[in-house]
């Protein structure tokens, strides 16, 4: 296979971890470390109030009253603490102690919760935190959150990571303790976590009636001074006191809010000096939409270097694009892609309407290739190609089946660099090519031609943004003998809000004499020893009337420059 074999050189393949299943509805996970009356549990429509020593077993319900806090202690060392009017389900339990390996799955639904991981999680894809918003995936680490009718929020205390993933299959990484996921305006925000954060969850997590003692008839915990250093974790279940692991949490927090909101990363390296580079295969896709009903285009693009992700082992391609106009049946799309005879041909697809609500789709067929030359001199570690997809489907707003139609996509893919290893400081200088799809004049109906120009971008790494230009993007004399369509000067200022190596901006220009407006996404890529050594992205842009339109989309790849 072709772009296996060319993507094998640089892409990187993480070990996957083969569990022997033990999920048996009827076996222990973990046992009430610390409960106040008012605490619950209970599975197919039965509830109990919890007590101290109660073993907690697979899909058993968690919940609390106004006044309820119970912390749960799982065999593996991971806490669950459950605060006031919250609902939480231990969907899934895997552990193996000789090798600290296992599974954790848990609905969170409503209410107050901190998590502080075990064994299990410090490894990857160990911990996952499902919410009605999407799910978490925390990485060694300690994390506490909030649900209520005012929105959510989830706080990363200490730890590697903490990915969420919405409804949309969009994701947003926090790398930093000291930072918040912010889902209260309904748009995911990562900014610094803030005193009425902590206090929010705080509140509800702490109650002055928790009994973590069983023997302490006036209900209320030691104080500090009479703990005892921290047992094994049998003696631990055996004593089912929760006190130690409550205090010590108090001591971190405390000790948190001390911390800068901003914590440069290190970068770790190995013997020769280079940097380890922690890695994972992705890009970008894009392309001009052309729907059989309305005789009209549209823009689709990836908005995330996971929207395009290559398996080295099946050799399957999995892209993702979105409406980028908005107000169209479809929103958004997933394609998948399997090896055939030298190419990738179209074996999946999965339509989203508004609100992210499935399509019916009657039929799709669609392919993917590599092209063999580089976008750039010395970046042979950025791989790209083109696309092709055709679908029917339900529309939902006038109930008949109508025909979308990419002809013609792009794709670019390569190693996206772990954003804790991008530099801090210092600038870089980019050079590239551009390549996409142009029509022009009438261009509801007009066909499309492949145009190409030069990409330039200028970043500065401790101010996380920079300039981004694409020039003289258009179609080759030989497709356009006479000058019918006009060359692309473009640009603009692209930033990196939050911690996820991932930029994005607007873009103005123009088209000849047509102005023209739009942006675009891109990410920084390794080729095995530099950490930024290159950057790949998707663009668009669009202007003009009906008569004299223009509209462009297509992909970028570029190589840093001395």
């Amino acid at each position: 296979m072709s772009l296996a074999r060319a993507m094998a050189a640089f892409l990187v393949v993480g070990a996957s971890v083969s569990l022997a299943a033990r999920d048996s509805a009827a076996e222990k996970v973990g046992v009430a470390a610390a409960v106040n009356p008012d605490a619950f549990s209970g599975s197919g429509g039965a509830r109990k109030e919890l007590r101290i020593g109660k073993s907690i077993f697979y899909n058993e319900r968690i919940s609390t009253d106004a006044n309820g806090v119970v912390q749960v202690l799982l065999v593996d060392g991971s806490t669950f603490t459950v605060g006031r009017n919250s609902n939480v389900v231990i969907d899934r339990f895997v552990y193996d102690p000789n090798k600290k390996t296992g599974e954790i799955v848990t609905s969170f639904s409503k209410g107050s919760m901190r998590y502080i991981g075990g064994k299990i999680s410090k490894n990857p894809g160990g911990v996952t935190v499902n919410t009605p918003n999407g799910s978490l995936a925390i990485r060694g680490g300690m994390v506490q959150g909030s649900i209520g009718p005012g929105g959510s929020i989830f706080s990363f205390l200490y730890g590697r990571e903490m990915t969420f993933t919405g409804s949309n299959g969009q994701t947003h990484t926090v790398y930093q303790p000291g930072y918040t996921l912010d889902l209260s305006s309904g748009i995911p925000t990562i900014r610094p976590t803030t005193e009425a954060d902590i206090d929010l969850v705080m509140a509800n997590l702490t109650n002055s009636n928790t009994d973590t003692s069983g023997v302490n008839t006036a209900n209320t915990p030691p104080p500090p001074e009479q703990l005892v250093n921290t047992l094994s974790l049998q003696q631990l279940i055996i004593d089912a006191t929760g006190t130690r692991i409550t205090d010590e949490v108090l001591a971190q927090l405390r000790a948190l809010q001390d911390i800068p909101e901003t914590i440069p990363p290190t970068i770790p390296t190995n013997d020769d000096g280079h940097p380890i580079i922690r890695s994972s295969i992705g890009g970008f896709g894009a392309g001009l939409v052309y729907s059989q009903s309305f005789y009209e285009y549209t823009t689709a693009l990836s908005t995330s270097p996971g929207d395009f992700t290559f398996n080295e082992n099946t050799e399957v391609i999995t892209l993702r694009l979105y409406d980028a106009e908005g107000g169209g049946a479809v929103q958004s799309g997933v394609l998948r892609f399997v090896p055939d005879s030298g190419h990738w041909t179209l074996a999946g697809t999965q339509l989203f309407g508004t609100n992210n609500q499935p399509l019916q789709v009657f039929s799709s067929n669609g392919y993917v290739a590599a092209e063999p030359g580089n976008l750039c001199s010395n970046c042979d570690f950025i791989k790209w190609g083109e696309f092709g997809v055709e679908f029917t489907y339900l529309d939902p707003l006038d109930n008949f089946q109508t025909t979308d139609q990419i002809a013609l996509g792009w794709w670019v893919g390569g190693q996206v660099t772990d954003f804790r290893d991008l530099p801090q400081t210092g600038t870089a200088s980019y050079k590239g090519t551009v390549v996409g799809s142009i029509t022009h004049s009438n261009y509801y109906y007009g066909p499309q031609v492949v145009g190409r120009g030069d990409l330039g971008m200028t970043w500065d790494f401790a101010r996380r943004s920079g300039q981004f230009n694409i020039k003289n993007f258009g179609p080759s004399a030989a497709s356009n003998p006479q000058n019918a369509i006009p060359t692309l000067n473009a640009g603009g200022t692209m930033t990196m809000p939050g911690n996820f190596n991932k930029f994005s901006g607007s873009l103005g220009g123009m088209a000849g004499q047509i102005p023209v407006s739009g942006g675009a996404n891109g990410a920084f890529v390794t080729d095995g020893k530099h950490p930024a050594a290159g950057v790949i992205g998707n663009w668009g842009v669009k202007g003009g009337d009906y008569y004299n339109g223009y509209r462009a989309t297509g992909v970028f790849g570029g190589a840093r420059r001395p």
